[in-house]
């Protein structure tokens, strides 16, 4: 799911650099700076072969709750708009906060339901793959055991 950006700064040419990337960060760490072609190891990437997922990636629980604390964060606001709308004002701000909170509650609750129906595990199952038919590339593993990281052979 390509739905994220991630930006950073060329250690070599301090060129500004942004690509797509998925939600959770998953894929290599080595970042090629599109500017001067010179490569370097970001951490905010998981390997997941190695690192492995992100424990928040399968945790459905954690998002519904979000969610009801969000939603309720929008009911207030919507009863304090309502109050004082019949007061002859309202604060801009209030209605930003509910309608605001209530869309990211909605956001929430879709990951939530994507974690329990199982198309998070199906992503997931792509990113391991993927991450492993690096780790098959011997060129690859020497990259990365160069920047430290510890891969078993």
């Amino acid at each position: 799911m390509q739905v994220s950006y991630t930006e950073w700064v060329c250690p070599e040419c301090k060129t500004k650099n942004r690509e797509s990337c998925n939600t959770w960060m998953y894929g290599s760490p080595i970042r090629e700076c599109k500017a001067c072609r010179s490569e370097y190891l970001d951490r905010r990437f998981r390997e997941v072969a190695i690192d492995g997922f992100d424990p928040r990636s399968n945790n459905a629980k954690i998002y519904v709750k979000g969610a009801l604390i969000l939603l309720a964060i929008a009911l207030v606001c919507g009863v304090l708009t309502y109050f004082q709308y019949n007061g002859g004002y309202y604060s801009m701000k209030v209605v930003v906060a509910g309608a605001a909170s209530a869309l990211v509650a909605i956001a929430c609750g879709i990951n939530a339901l994507r974690i329990k129906l199982g198309f998070q595990n199906k992503d997931n199952d792509k990113y391991m793959a993927e991450s492993k038919a690096r780790l098959s590339d011997p060129q690859y593993v020497e990259k990365l055991r160069k920047y430290g990281y510890r891969v078993q052979k």
